[in-house]
């Protein structure tokens, strides 16, 4: 078993009974390795069981009984005939067991940030490939935004597809409009609830995205012509402009529309899901320094 064997249960001091019982070992003889502790789901769906992997601890060398130290025979000066002398008793230390150790799930970054200063996404650290959903995680997906727009009263059909590490979902129907909402609010509010309801299914370095009626590139063209003409503003009478409340795909769509442009600069400022974008000429953009000046002036402020 030196892969270890996997178990599933309701909890996990369920399912580590549950090992124990059928590997008829003690906790403290098996190396546990928790992969999941489980989740009751949202809405009741997609529901997700306690996940551990285990194996045999490797038995240990058996203990060497300690070498007997070779007897001393001196020889007695005056009568010339050898003395025995006994060894001394030699104490062996006999080492402690250890507790079995459970090792906690490891804890994956969520997000990709992009560069306040330069609106360039920020290189993530090298990691291993992850695999693609099932099919039946897709399928499971599919059923689940279809339920949750029942629900809301917008039946539509829905399209899950896999590509370039992103869940596509896709809404067509007569409600396409609703679903959306002002400026795509309700569209963002309905992908991030989704997100937390197929957590079990798709893994938090793999992304989901949600459109409906071709929302998203509708979108992400206006906000580039958007950005390009505040730019020509700024350039022209050097005030700085601003997009407000755009998420975070949003904000990388106006800093990749800039990014080739050397006389002006974009940022992203604000707190939460939802902030806006500064466009400003090199050098008025910088956040204050927190160093004050000789004589107990502090650093002025411009550009915005």
């Amino acid at each position: 078993m030196a892969k270890g064997k996997d178990f599933y249960g309701k909890d996990i001091a369920e399912v580590i009974e549950q090992a124990c019982r059928e590997l008829g070992a003690g906790r403290e003889d098996l190396d546990i390795e928790v992969l999941d502790t489980g989740s009751s789901g949202i809405f009741g769906l997609c529901k997700k069981k306690a996940h551990i992997r285990v194996r045999r601890k490797a038995a240990g060398p058996e203990p060497q009984p300690a070498a007997e130290s070779p007897r001393i025979e001196p020889v007695d000066p005056e009568t010339g005939e050898a003395e025995t002398v006994e060894p001394a008793p030699v104490e062996t230390r006999t080492e402690r067991r250890r507790p079995a150790r459970v090792s906690e799930p490891a804890v994956e970054p969520t997000d990709r940030a992009d560069d306040e200063a330069t609106g360039e996404a920020v290189a993530p650290v090298e990691e291993e490939p992850e695999e693609p959903p099932s099919a039946e995680a897709l399928e499971q997906i599919r059923a689940d935004l279809g339920q949750l727009l029942e629900l809301m009263g917008f039946p539509s059909e829905v399209r899950v597809v896999f590509e370039d590490n992103t869940v596509h979902c896709t809404i067509t129907g007569a409600h396409e409009e609703q679903i959306v909402g002002p400026e795509g609010r309700t569209l963002d509010s309905l992908q991030y609830l989704l997100r937390k309801m197929v957590a079990a299914c798709v893994p938090d370095r793999i992304m989901l995205a949600l459109d409906a009626g071709g929302f998203r590139e509708r979108r992400a063209g206006e906000l580039r012509e958007r950005a390009l003409e505040l730019a020509e503003q700024v350039k022209a009478d050097g005030k700085t402009q601003a997009i407000p409340a755009l998420n975070p795909s949003e904000r990388r769509v106006v800093h990749m529309a800039l990014q080739e442009d050397k006389g002006v600069r974009s940022r992203s400022v604000g707190e939460g899901l939802f902030k806006k974008v500064l466009i400003y000429k090199p050098g008025k953009g910088r956040r204050p320094s927190s160093r004050k000046r000789r004589g107990g002036q502090g650093g002025r402020t411009s550009g915005d």
